[in-house]
């Protein structure tokens, strides 16, 4: 439910302000005005360094009941952590320069640098380091005091002994500071100072919890302050405090009590129109989880209809289509099951999403036994799991439908399949019209035909009722979509007629084809006329656009067809894992099977969210949502959850 909002003057003097201030932030209902537009106080230093330790914390596996003893106050545990992290990025450095400077120098392998420099002095002589790449070493010929040392992956690598420095072609020197067996004794001492340090800071991020409490507490302090100054001081030689604040309409009783006991003063006032008015969202349950939806898309506009409960039934609806099948759907209850007790102590969103799973899940099991699909396999039309279910009805009544009316549907099935011919009932029907296919195994043709058609009807009609509801929502503000309810309704009745096709309105008895061929035209053309007729009351000239909408409604109410297109896709993927793992033998026909159902279940809950998302974000709200709103933000106590 979208809540109107009040645009309230609240005054009084200063110290009455402040109290007033404190009791709003814990009351949790007021939008004061100005904050989100004030840069003038920046957050404090103490926030951010909670912010980078926060950052820093959620990199490692956090355990509570290990956190540090001797640190209880959250700046304090805050620098530590930010301090044991940059001591652990310059030693990771460091050894990142020691590793590097091994690989350089290893060839040469450990020396003394002592009795190198001893040799030197002494000798009159010095000593040189070479590398050479090892293709051009062996095309050269190497002056005598040059000596081969070894090869180190493509080069190839030199001492010499000279009385001067010398330099040779295509050779690069090497300087040695010190040698190898200093370097690994310092990168031992590094790494177990770095692992030291590590097992410091992990110790530190298990007080996570601690952090966030500290964070909450210091944005509550920080968003107080940004409200009182906010807080103008118009009057001159007095410290009175004058602000301005959105207020909820079911919360005005309780502003009032609010200042009832302070010296301090609320006007109602009127709103501008360079106002931002902010959309206050207030729902539960079903409508709640519906509002986490319709947030992945966009703010609602205060002038909105709440839209949050329509979402989340259609989109529990399509995606329950989508996925059509009621052994997916129990995966899905056993996942949500496993979560609920995983994470017992989740609350807000978080809790919010697993109720969406359960709800998700029992939905696809719901439909996916309506329509009798268990992990695409292929179920006889005899088995009480086919025979009971609602598709399977419906397949049937459409077939007696054709047998009663003795129509040239029949007369095509008896043609391409003699039996039929002989059917005593629906279900006769649809187990005659068989053949046999190369594997030597039945297919039934008819039973199969008549699911998929009245598949895609039932998306189609769904198209037409979620369209239809749409209009409705708005039909105040925009008259015409009641012109374009009938059209739509009109081209469900008229379109089948063209291509020779049985409705379920027309074999359950609702409506005959020859009405709906009739009167389905008729619907179109008044639908067209009306919808331009309203247009034009309210909106003049405006109408001549409308009527263009009619190659805009005509095609979002194809775009429904994607519900059964990827339905089918997925029992077609599923069908087909399942004939592939049954040629390969028990173990990798278990293997292909698994794996098999696991890549087509990936892909159809991808599918199933975004396109159950989108028949909302697009088509639907096309007809029925404004958005750009900005959600309500009260000032209010953070909590850490």
């Amino acid at each position: 439910m979208i809540v109107d909002v009040y645009k309230y003057l609240i005054f009084g003097v200063k110290a009455e302000m402040d109290r007033f201030f404190e009791l709003a932030q814990r009351a949790g209902f007021l939008e004061f005005i100005g904050i989100s537009h004030k840069k003038s106080l920046e957050l404090t230093e103490d926030i951010k360094s909670i912010l980078a330790a926060i950052k820093i914390a959620k990199r490692y596996p956090t355990h509570p009941h290990e956190a540090p003893p001797n640190l209880k106050d959250p700046l304090d545990l805050s620098e530590k952590i930010v301090s044991l992290n940059t001591q652990l990025e310059q030693l990771r450095d460091e050894e990142r320069v020691l590793t590097a400077e091994i690989s350089r120098i290893a060839a040469f392998g450990d020396f003394s640098q002592k009795q190198k420099e001893q040799i030197e002095k002494e000798g009159k002589r010095v000593f040189q380091f070479f590398c050479m790449k090892s293709d051009l070493a062996r095309e050269t010929v190497l002056p005598p005091e040059v000596i081969y040392v070894g090869t180190e992956y493509d080069l190839d690598y030199f001492v010499a002994i000279n009385k001067e420095r010398t330099q040779y072609p295509k050779m690069i020197e090497i300087l040695i500071d010190r040698p190898v067996g200093q370097l690994r004794e310092k990168l031992l001492a590094v790494r177990a100072q770095l692992a030291q340090e590590e097992t410091e800071l992990r110790q530190c991020a298990n007080a996570l919890e601690l952090l966030q409490e500290g964070l909450a507490l210091l944005l509550n302090e920080f968003h107080l302050r940004l409200v009182k100054y906010d807080a103008a001081f118009p009057i001159a030689g007095e410290a009175m405090c004058i602000i301005e604040a959105w207020v909820p309409v079911n919360r005005v009783k309780a502003l009032h009590g609010l200042i009832s006991g302070l010296e301090v003063g609320a006007e109602r006032i009127e709103i501008e129109p360079t106002d931002q008015i902010p959309t206050c969202m207030e729902n539960k349950s079903i409508g709640k989880m519906g509002e986490d939806l319709v947030h992945i898309y966009d703010t609602p506009a205060p002038t909105d209809k709440d839209p949050s409960s329509w979402v989340m039934i259609f989109f529990t609806i399509f995606f329950a289509m989508i996925i059509s099948d009621a052994g997916y759907g129990l995966i899905y209850l056993l996942i949500a099951i496993y979560l609920k007790f995983k994470f017992p102590k989740l609350v807000g969103a978080g809790k919010r999403y697993i109720k969406l799973f359960f709800i998700l899940s029992i939905s696809c099991i719901l439909w996916g036994v309506l329509i009798a699909s268990y992990f695409g396999v292929e179920i006889g039309p005899d088995n009480p799991l086919r025979k009971t279910s609602f598709l399977h009805f419906l397949a049937v009544k459409k077939a007696e439908y054709h047998i009663e009316q003795k129509d040239d549907v029949l007369a095509e099935w008896e043609k391409n399949y003699p039996a039929v011919a002989t059917a005593t009932d629906g279900h006769d029907f649809l187990v005659k019209a068989t053949k046999l296919t190369e594997k030597n195994e039945l297919k039934y043709e008819a039973l199969e035909e008549f699911y998929d058609n009245i598949l895609m009807e039932a998306s189609l009609m769904m198209g037409v009722i979620h369209l239809s509801l749409s209009f409705l929502r708005y039909i105040r503000r925009n008259l015409a979509g009641i012109g374009w309810i009938i059209f739509m309704i009109g081209g469900y009745l008229y379109f089948p007629s063209m291509i020779n096709a049985t409705t379920s309105i027309n074999f359950l008895g609702i409506v005959s084809k020859s009405f709906a061929h009739a009167w389905g035209l008729q619907f179109i053309y008044a639908g067209m006329i009306a919808a331009f007729l309203f247009s034009f009351i309210q909106k003049k000239w405006g109408a001549f656009h409308e009527i263009m909408n009619v190659v805009q409604v005509f095609s979002d109410v194809l775009s429904y067809l994607r519900l059964y297109a990827l339905a089918l896709a997925g029992m077609i993927m599923a069908n087909t894992f399942n004939e592939m793992g049954s040629n390969l033998g028990l173990f990798g026909g278990v293997l292909i099977i698994i794996f098999g159902h696991l890549v087509n279940l990936s892909l159809s809950t991808m599918g199933g969210v975004i396109h159950s998302l989108r028949l909302n974000f697009l088509e639907w709200y096309h007809y029925s949502f404004e958005g750009g709103g900005r959600l309500f933000n009260p000032l209010r106590l953070r909590k850490v959850k």
